[in-house]
């Protein structure tokens, strides 16, 4: 039972053939909101992989050889907060965060014009409430303390709708010591009420070392945020040469 259990896993984690963990990479990834799926571009790398922590509250926890995923929330504190289910499409969209109505709906002649046609039309229908569940959050450096694992993470990849910065804050042991690169979702407009825009965050994560060195072209409605990789200043290791490589820097 164990053992197609683990195979179950991996084939949703990596594609089916793709990965052999007899052949390990040498990175220690932590992937924060994917949905089971590894995130792009490691999902085209995935033998450059050696231990893969994942976070995604809504899924079923599992421990498995160098795959583990953590069935909690992360945030800047441990503690419990409200979590907003919206319609979205499968529950995307949803939040530690509330959708910000009300900006949209004031700025939306503007903001109409950009991004894809179809993601304005629909935002407020898919924005819609369905629910509110109350769910416990953790912060990052207990989990990682409680995991007692004997290895360091180096890259961490984070889509939590809005939710990076307080994430971040509770990651900061990890910011400090072995983690060289960041693979962050950023907005640029309030489209969840009090986030912390894309400006903002980078300006936390330069006091850590952190260079925003790729921004990707904006997505999502209303073209309201960007996918951005940060690296530490002069780490100079083989694990940000591969970063580099992957991201095609």
């Amino acid at each position: 039972m164990i053992r197609e259990l683990h195979r179950y896993v991996t084939q949703r984690l990596f594609g089916k053939g793709v990965i052999n963990f007899r052949r390990k990479g040498p990175v220690n990834l932590i992937d924060v909101g994917s949905a089971g799926t590894l995130p792009y571009p490691w999902k085209k790398n995935p033998h450059l992989i050696r231990n893969l922590l994942k976070f995604e509250p809504r899924d079923e926890a599992t421990h498995l050889p160098h795959v583990i995923t953590v069935s909690s929330a992360l945030w800047e504190e441990n503690c419990e907060r409200d979590f907003y289910i919206y319609r979205g499409r499968k529950g995307s969209g949803s939040s530690l965060f509330e959708q910000n109505y009300e900006y949209v709906a004031e700025h939306f002649e503007e903001l109409r014009k950009h991004g894809p046609q179809g993601l304005a039309k629909t935002w407020f229908e898919r924005s819609r409430l369905e629910r509110v569940e109350r769910i416990a959050c953790r912060t990052l450096d207990d989990v990682l303390e409680e995991l007692g694992q004997p290895f360091s993470y180096h890259f961490l990849k984070i889509d939590a709708q809005g939710a990076e910065y307080p994430i971040l804050r509770g990651a900061e042991k990890l910011l400090s010591g072995s983690c060289i690169g960041l693979h962050l979702e950023l907005f640029i407009i309030p489209l969840y009420k009090g986030i912390r825009l894309l400006d903002e965050v980078q300006g936390y994560l330069r006091g850590f070392g952190f260079e925003l060195l790729k921004k990707f072209p904006a997505h999502g409605s209303f073209d309201s945020q960007h996918d951005c990789l940060f690296l530490k200043e002069n780490s100079n290791s083989k694990i940000e040469n591969i970063i580099r490589t992957i991201y095609e820097l």
